[in-house]
């Protein structure tokens, strides 16, 4: 296959994988979930399990196997459950962005006052989005690998 149906095919796809992903984990997690997931594992679990189950029509749709229906849904979940804590936003914010607020000897009060920030709380969000939306990537190549010799 030529490398700009790839390049073309894989975005198609990943834009389905990203509009599911903004729906499940945007429009159906209540204030109180988005509030209490980073530090009440039940909490985070339950709508980590909302988050996964919200793509089981696109992967049925796109005839997954067994075992790509085990890797992406445990994907999914074991994902947004790490991500949900906010440990590698805080872990990207301690060693790369380095704001002065966490130049305190305590690095997670640090943190708390940096994400009260205007731009904290902008760039907690968009790198919380980037790495969410990286773990969507491996979904695509095996929904590719389906898609693509029938293709052409």
């Amino acid at each position: 296959m030529d490398n700009v149906y790839k390049v073309a095919l894989a975005g198609g796809l990943f834009a389905a994988f990203t509009f599911v992903h903004f729906v499940v984990d945007w429009i159906l997690q209540t204030h109180a979930e988005a509030m209490a997931k980073h530090n009440n594992w039940k909490v985070r679990a339950r709508h980590c399990l909302i988050y996964t189950v919200g793509f089981v029509p696109l992967m049925w749709y796109l005839n997954f196997t067994i075992v790509q229906w085990v890797v992406g849904l445990n994907i999914l979940f074991w994902s947004h459950f790490v991500e949900d804590t906010y440990i590698p936003v805080f872990l990207w914010a301690k060693h790369i962005r380095k704001p002065p607020e966490m130049e305190c000897e305590d690095k997670m009060e640090g943190f708390r006052l940096f994400i009260q920030t205007t731009l904290g709380k902008i760039l907690m969000i968009a790198v919380d989005q980037i790495i969410h939306l990286a773990f969507l990537f491996p979904l695509v190549f095996m929904a590719m690998n389906n898609t693509a010799s029938k293709l052409f």
